[in-house]
């Protein structure tokens, strides 16, 4: 039997351990050798495979080479290479918080285009205002800057002041298409032409209407309950139902003191004191809250017309039966608001002064 140990020979190796060395010798490396050419050890392979070819961008890179900026700058050099680039203003440098150099004349320094548009060749302006010199009469001329782009046409103002033609239509009709403005201004204009028709236009002047006011007054009024709530099981006097009625509360007293302000600055006093009986009762009949801060519109508009029929009674030269009446009803009204208590007051003396 092969590989078994015989008594001649002593113990021998196996057949398979005998072929090692020959295999180890394939297995040895050989030191690595320069290769000149790599195509004469696998001729099969293809030239492109090899050496591909490079692209157009790598070999423009190739060709530009890698961007090296100088070492060391300077002004002279660079106006020298670029001067169409530079500016023939003097920009002064930056300078350090710990150093401070005055800037070196005969050296022009870079500037942004923005400078040299608003700049350009005039004398630099200083911008700070301790810097400027309002003395001198020139200073706004100075900050005149001229656009090379030429501005639009101004537009051509339409004539408005042209002599408006004479309306052959009935007088009533062209007065309703004018503002009250207009009207005070041709009644002024007439009366100041021919004195004599200002007694006559005094004599017809008519007492303020106050339905207009009223039924605007009932209508602020009519919203402010439209806005609660309609359903049985819910509060309309709560927080929520002021929330929701909060808006046309606001709108009502609003136009409860411009109406009142108008009477009484037209000077009609008589009227302004009947415009606060009219109110009063208007507000009056606008919910009370529950909560007592919500009330506030409410009083403030009372107070509003507390202070017109206290400056209607002081510069009206009303007579004795008209303050009785007032006063009569101004008793009826100190339960809603006790400021009223001083119109009262003021009504008490002027009967005094009667007798």
């Amino acid at each position: 039997m092969e590989g078994a140990a015989t008594p001649e020979t002593g113990r021998r190796t196996r057949a398979a351990l005998a072929e090692i060395p020959t295999r180890l010798d394939r297995l040895r490396v050989t030191p690595l050798q320069p290769v000149t050419n790599i195509r004469e050890l696998s001729p099969a392979l293809p030239p492109s495979y090899l050496s591909p070819a490079p692209s157009p961008d790598e070999l423009c890179i190739q060709q530009r080479g890698r961007k090296r900026l100088p070492s060391t700058w300077s002004p002279d050099i660079e106006l020298k290479r670029n001067s169409s680039f530079h500016s023939t203003v003097r920009t002064p440098t930056k300078n350090t918080p710990g150093r401070i150099s005055p800037p070196k004349l005969g050296v022009t320094l870079r500037s942004t285009p923005r400078k040299r548009l608003m700049l350009g060749e005039s004398e630099r302006i200083p911008f700070t205002p301790d810097k400027i010199d309002f003395s001198d009469l020139s200073t706004p001329q100075k900050f005149k800057i001229t656009s090379p782009i030429k501005g639009s046409p101004p537009v051509k103002r339409l004539r408005l002041d042209k002599q408006v033609e004479e309306f052959k239509g009935p007088l009533d009709v062209a007065l309703k298409g004018l503002s009250p403005t207009q009207l005070v201004n041709m009644i002024k204009k007439i009366t100041h032409k021919h004195p004599e028709i200002e007694q006559e236009i005094r004599g017809e002047m008519p007492a303020p209407d106050l339905t207009p006011l009223e039924e605007k007054l009932s209508y602020l009024k009519s919203n402010i309950f439209k806005s609660l709530p309609t359903s049985r099981l819910t509060s309309k006097t709560d927080s929520p139902a002021f929330s929701r009625a909060s808006t046309h509360l606001a709108a009502f007293k609003k136009c409860l003191i411009e109406q009142g302000k108008t009477l009484v600055e037209s000077q009609h006093w008589e009227s302004a004191i009947k415009y606060v009986f009219l109110a009063w009762s208007y507000v009056r009949a606008t919910p009370v809250w529950d909560n007592q801060p919500h009330n506030m519109q409410r009083k403030q508009c009372f107070k509003a017309l507390t202070t017109f029929c206290m400056t209607s009674l002081k510069k009206g030269a009303l007579s004795k039966d008209k303050l009785i009446d007032i006063q009569d009803k101004l008793q009826g009204m100190v339960a809603d608001s006790e400021e009223i208590q001083s119109c009262i007051k003021l009504i008490q003396g002027r009967l005094q002064d009667f007798l």
